[in-house]
C-alpha cells in the first residue's frame, strides 16, 4: 500500500550515491596519500640523522655517512632519489636525503627532502685536557 507522504523519488537515492561515493573515495585516497608522505618524510629524517651521526663520529667521513643513510633508507623500504649529499662546514656535518613518495592521490609531491646536522666530534686525549 502506498502512503501519500512519500516524498522520496525512486531516483533520489541513486543520485545521492553517485555524488557521495566519489567524494568519500577521494577523501580516503587523500588521507592515505598524506600518511604515505609523512612516512616517507620520517624515513628521510631518520636516514639523514643516522648519516650525520656517523659522519660526525668518524671526523667527517663522507663515504660512511652516505653508506649509512642509503642503507637506512633501504632497510625501511624507501626509494632514494639520487645519492645523499654530505657537507662539512664550520665544524658541522649536514646530510641531505631525498626520498620518493609513493603516489596514490593526485596533487601531492612525488618526493620529500630532509636534512640533518650534527657537530663534528672532537676527541681530546685525557692528558691534553
Amino acid at each position: 500500500m502506498k502512503t501519500a507522504n512519500n516524498t522520496i523519488d525512486p531516483g533520489d537515492t541513486v543520485v545521492q550515491v553517485v555524488i557521495a561515493v566519489p567524494i568519500v573515495l577521494l577523501l580516503l585516497l587523500m588521507s592515505v596519500q598524506a600518511m604515505l608522505f609523512m612516512h616517507s618524510a620520517h624515513i628521510a629524517v631518520l636516514a639523514a640523522s643516522k648519516g650525520a651521526a656517523i659522519a660526525a663520529s668518524t671526523d667527517g667521513d663522507l663515504v660512511s655517512a652516505i653508506d649509512s643513510a642509503t642503507r637506512t633508507a633501504a632497510e625501511l623500504g624507501a626509494q632514494l632519489i639520487g645519492t645523499p649529499s654530505v657537507t662539512v662546514i664550520d665544524g658541522f656535518v649536514a646530510v641531505q636525503v631525498r626520498v620518493e613518495v609513493p603516489n596514490v592521490a593526485p596533487f601531492f609531491p612525488t618526493s620529500v627532502l630532509r636534512q640533518s646536522e650534527e657537530p663534528l666530534e672532537n676527541f681530546v686525549p685525557e692528558d691534553e685536557r
